[in-house]
């Protein structure tokens, strides 16, 4: 059963909705996608834990090395802020210039 949303929509969802996208990073500097890396990954996943972030919260989470994760919006599309550091060395962190 899906949840009810949290608050109403604000006067301009449509117009937000219509507007187009606003790509925040170089994507000539991504890197090329690695089609058989992941079908190989994907072939024997285990799902090992689970986090529900509830709107305007915040959680944090441990990824194992070798591990991977996913974000899913359960309650439709949602705007999140990602932050990622190693654990072991907080000068280590993920930034996209």
């Amino acid at each position: 059963m899906r949840a009810e949303p949290q608050t109403k929509a604000p006067s301009d969802a449509a117009a937000r909705r219509a507007a187009p996208a606003v790509v925040c990073y170089s994507v000539d500097r991504l890197q090329a996608y690695d089609h058989t890396f992941y079908e190989g990954v994907r072939h024997d996943l285990t799902k090992v834990s689970e986090t529900i972030v509830p709107p305007r919260d915040a959680r944090t989470f441990t990824v194992p090395a070798g591990h991977l994760f996913r974000i899913v919006s359960i309650e439709g599309p949602q705007v999140g802020d990602l932050n990622l550091w190693n654990a072991h060395d907080l000068s280590e962190r993920f930034l996209f210039r």
